[in-house]
C-alpha cells in the first residue's frame, strides 16, 4: 500500500513536471497578411508595417512613448529616471535625461547612456547611405548639419554627461514642434554588435564615434564595417538583431517566419508588463486560409485582418466561443499617390477628373464592406484629430473651447460623376483624337492634347501590389470610367517589395501612380509625403508646385507648441482642405482591422497601444499551442 501511494505520488509529480516544462514550451503563433521585408533595425532602411511589429518585439526601453491620448508622449518611466529641459542664451533647448541603471541587453550587458548616444550617432551617419538607407533626419539636433556634412568630427547637440545621464540640445530654428517629444524617442543599440571595436566618446564638445584602442590609426567605424556587421544576408544585424533590448530576443527569420523567445533581462514595458508567453512565431498568412487554420490551432493570434471576407469567417470562427475578436480603427490609410513627374498630371483638373472617376463607394464595399469607410482626406479613422473633429474622441471641452465648431465642411469630395469628369478635361485642353480631330466620348480610345507640336494621349500607367484583390476592383470600377473620360489607364502588377523600393527611392520612370496604403505614425508629420524645392517657386498647379505647398502646410501645422492641441487641428483641417483641392494623392478608405485569437490568450491589450508586439506584453495563454 505504501509504495503505492509512494508510486502514485511520484506519477503526479512527474506529470506536474511534464506539464511545466510543456508550458515553458508554449508557442504561439502570430499571422499577419502583409508579408516581413526583414528590416528589423530602424527605420532607415524602411518601415514595412510588419517589420515594424518585429522591431517592437526586439528594440524595447525607448526615451519616450505614445500616451494613445491628447497627452501625445510622455517619458517612458522603464528607461527613464528624470527629465528636465531649459534654454540655453541662444534660445535653444536642452533636454536633460536621467536613465535608470539596471537596463539590459538580451544578452546580459548593460544599457548606457552610451548606447543611446551610439543609437543617434549611428542613425544619422551619412555613412548609411552607402548601405542602401536613409540615414535618419536629426537637423533639428544643434550641429548636425557639420556632422552629417564631415565638416565637425562630433555631434554638438548629443552629449553624455554621465554613465546613465545624457542630453539633447534642439536648436531654436526647429522649435516649436507638436510632436516634440517623438524626435528624442530614441531605443538603444548594442555597439558591440554593430560595430565591434569602436566606442562612443565625449571629450566636451559632443559625442562621436572612434576606435576603442585609440592606438590604432585606421578607423574601425567606416562602411566596410557596418556591410559586414549590418547587411550580412546570413547574420548582419538589419535582419537578423539576436541581441536586443525588448521584451523578446529573435531566435530565428528564414525569409518568411520570425521566431522569437522571453528576454530574461528585460525589466518591463511603460505599464510595468513583462511577457509570459516563453515563445512566438510571427508569419505570413494568407487571407483565403487563415481563419480555417485559427480554427484548428495553426494559429493563435491572426493580426491586422482587412478583407471583407475573411473578417466574416474569422466571426463565424468566434461564434462557438473557442476564439475571440477585437476590432480597432486604422491610423492609415489606402490612397492613390501621383507620381510628381508624370507629365500627364500636371494639371489640376486632369487629377480632378482622375478622381471623379474612382468608385470610392464600391471599391470599399468590395474590399472591407461595413469594416471600411470611403475618405477624402489624408488621414485615418484611428487618428486622434479626425476622431476629434468628427465628434468620436472626447475631450475636455471646458479646457478646449476652441475645438468647438472645427469641422471638415471645407474638404472637396469626388463621388464618382464621369460628365464632370469630361468637362473638367474638355477645360483642360485635351480636346483632340489621336488623329488630331475632336474627341468623341465613346468612339475614341484617348483623349489628346498638342503639346510642344506634338500630339499626346492621356494614358496612365497604375502600379499596386499584386497580392491585393483590389486589382479586380480597379479594373472594375476604376478603369473601364476613366474609359468613358477619354483616359486610358493600364494597370501593373508589383511585389510589394519592389512596389515599396520603386515609390521610395523614386524609381518612378513609366509609373504615373501607385496604390497604396500607410499606417501613419502617431506623429502625423506629412512633409515626408511631399517634395520640396528650396528655390521659390511660381504658383501654378503643377506637382512640383503643388508638393511644395503641402510642404509647406504640413511644416507650419507641425511646428505648433505641443500645448496648441487646438492650433494644430486648425493647420490640420486647412491642410486637409488644400490637399482635397490640389490633390497630389486621391485618399481611397480607412478601415477597422480584425485581430482574431484563441480564447486561451488573456490580456492582449491592442486598443491602447501600436503593435501586436507591445499588446502581448504582460499577456498570458493558458492552452499552449504546438
Amino acid at each position: 500500500m505504501k509504495r503505492g501511494i509512494a508510486l502514485l505520488l511520484v506519477l503526479l509529480l512527474f506529470a506536474g513536471q511534464c506539464a511545466a516544462a510543456g508550458a515553458e514550451e508554449a508557442v504561439l503563433r502570430v499571422g499577419n497578411p502583409t508579408p516581413m521585408d526583414g528590416k528589423f533595425f530602424t527605420g532607415c532602411w524602411g518601415n514595412a508595417t510588419s517589420d515594424i511589429d518585429v522591431r517592437a518585439l526586439v528594440h524595447g526601453y525607448r526615451l519616450f512613448v505614445w500616451s494613445g491620448d491628447l497627452r501625445m508622449f510622455r517619458q517612458n518611466p522603464a528607461a527613464v529616471r528624470a527629465m528636465a529641459t531649459a534654454e540655453d542664451e541662444e534660445g535653444n533647448r536642452c533636454y536633460m535625461i536621467i536613465l535608470h541603471d539596471d537596463l539590459k541587453y538580451s544578452d546580459g550587458t548593460p544599457i548606457t547612456a552610451w548606447d543611446y548616444a551610439f543609437s543617434v550617432l549611428f542613425q544619422g551617419s551619412p555613412l548609411l547611405e552607402e548601405l542602401g538607407a536613409r540615414p535618419m533626419d536629426l537637423e533639428y539636433l544643434e550641429g548636425y548639419e557639420e556632422y552629417a556634412g564631415g565638416e565637425a568630427s562630433c555631434l554638438r547637440g548629443l552629449k553624455v554627461t554621465g554613465p546613465y545621464s545624457l542630453s539633447f540640445t534642439v536648436r531654436k530654428e526647429a522649435l516649436p514642434y507638436f510632436f516634440e517629444l517623438y524626435r528624442l524617442a530614441f531605443v538603444p543599440y548594442p555597439i558591440h554588435e554593430i560595430a565591434p571595436g569602436c566606442r562612443v566618446y565625449d571629450d566636451g564638445d559632443g559625442c562621436y564615434i572612434d576606435n576603442d584602442n585609440r592606438e590604432l590609426e585606421e578607423k574601425l567605424f567606416t562602411a566596410e564595417l557596418l556591410k559586414a556587421t549590418v547587411m550580412d544576408p546570413e547574420e548582419g544585424y538589419l535582419a537578423y538583431p539576436t541581441v536586443g533590448s525588448g521584451p523578446y530576443r529573435l531566435t530565428g527569420w528564414d525569409g518568411k517566419t520570425c521566431r522569437f523567445e522571453i528576454n530574461p533581462y528585460f525589466k518591463g514595458d511603460e505599464d510595468g508588463n513583462k511577457p509570459t508567453i516563453p515563445k512566438l512565431e510571427y508569419t505570413l498568412a494568407e487571407n483565403e486560409t487563415m481563419t480555417d487554420l485559427l480554427a484548428a490551432g495553426e494559429f493563435g493570434l491572426l493580426n491586422k485582418v482587412t478583407r471583407k471576407d475573411t473578417i466574416e469567417k474569422g466571426l463565424e470562427v468566434c461564434a462557438g466561443g473557442q476564439f475571440a475578436s477585437v476590432d480597432y480603427p486604422r491610423i492609415g490609410l489606402t490612397f492613390i499617390v501621383f507620381t510628381p513627374d508624370s507629365p500627364a498630371l500636371q494639371q489640376q483638373k486632369v487629377r480632378q477628373a482622375v478622381a471623379y472617376c474612382l468608385d470610392k463607394e464600391k471599391t470599399v464595399s468590395e474590399y472591407v464592406g461595413d469594416y471600411g469607410q470611403p475618405m477624402d482626406i489624408m488621414a485615418g479613422i484611428g487618428q486622434w484629430m479626425y476622431q476629434l473633429v468628427n465628434g468620436t474622441l472626447d475631450y475636455p471641452e471646458e479646457e478646449l473651447p476652441e475645438l468647438a465648431g472645427l469641422n471638415l465642411d471645407g474638404v472637396k469630395k469626388y463621388p464618382l460623376n464621369i460628365p464632370e469628369a469630361n468637362r473638367l478635361l474638355e477645360e483642360a485642353g485635351w480636346t483632340l483624337n489621336r488623329e488630331g480631330g475632336e474627341f468623341r466620348p465613346g468612339e475614341d480610345d484617348a483623349r489628346c492634347r498638342e503639346t510642344g507640336g506634338e500630339l499626346v494621349p492621356l494614358e496612365l500607367v497604375c502600379a499596386y501590389p499584386e497580392t491585393n484583390i483590389t486589382a479586380g476592383s480597379l479594373e472594375r470600377l476604376f478603369a473601364p470610367n476613366l474609359a468613358q473620360a477619354g483616359i486610358r489607364l493600364s494597370l501593373v502588377a508589383m511585389d510589394m517589395k519592389t512596389l515599396l523600393k520603386a515609390y521610395n527611392d523614386r524609381e518612378l520612370e513609366g509609373i504615373d501612380m501607385f496604390y497604396l496604403g500607410d499606417d501613419f505614425n502617431v506623429e502625423f508629420d506629412p512633409k515626408l509625403f511631399f517634395l520640396h524645392r528650396e528655390e521659390e517657386a511660381p504658383e501654378e498647379d503643377d506637382l512640383a508646385c503643388t508638393h511644395d505647398r503641402m510642404y509647406e502646410l504640413a511644416d507650419s501645422m507641425a511646428r505648433t507648441e505641443p500645448w496648441d492641441i487646438a492650433g494644430f487641428i486648425r493647420k490640420w483641417t486647412v491642410f486637409q482642405e488644400e490637399l482635397s483641392e490640389r490633390l497630389p494623392l486621391i485618399p481611397v478608405y480607412s478601415n477597422f482591422y480584425y485581430d482574431f485569437y484563441a480564447a486561451g490568450l488573456k490580456n492582449y491589450r491592442i486598443l491602447p497601444k501600436v503593435t501586436w508586439g507591445e499588446a502581448l506584453t504582460g499577456g498570458s495563454l493558458s492552452t499552449p499551442q504546438q
